[in-house]
């Protein structure tokens, strides 16, 4: 399969999951959706398993890692001064919603850090060369 091929098969993949997920939305149908997005898992992956064509190249998997690096660089110190905004506005109110809010958002910011911790150590025992 041709590269252009996988991008229209993608395309009528996509599509047919958001006409799928949409009506089992409106139906209230939770099978329905859970069925279509595993469907739909299947098809990308014998489709992605049938192309021909190179889809993804070191410099693709590098602007991608260093993407990843800017959104998390990002995403949590923002989440954490949002968190702290809103518990500490609210400090004699906690059961107010923003004060929760911000508990949430500081479980989130944990929880990015985790995982990002957990996968550096990964790959950096899995590609580093540094034995320290």
């Amino acid at each position: 399969m041709s590269y252009k091929n996988f991008k229209i098969a993608r395309l009528l993949i996509t599509f047919f999951l958001a006409m799928t997920v949409s009506i089992a939305v409106s139906t209230e149908n939770v099978l329905l959706a859970v069925s279509a997005i595993g469907i739909g898992m299947i098809l990308m992956f014998l489709v992605k398993k049938n192309v021909k064509a190179v889809l993804v190249d070191e410099m693709i998997k590098n602007i991608a890692g260093k993407s990843a690096l800017i959104t998390y660089s990002i995403t949590v110190p923002v989440l954490a001064v949002l968190s702290l905004i809103f518990m500490f506005s609210n400090l004699g109110n906690e059961g107010s919603y923003l004060y929760n809010l911000g508990i949430i958002f500081s479980y989130i910011a944990l929880f990015n850090m985790a995982v990002y911790s957990i996968a550096y150590h990964y790959y950096q025992k899995k590609y580093g060369s540094d034995k320290e």
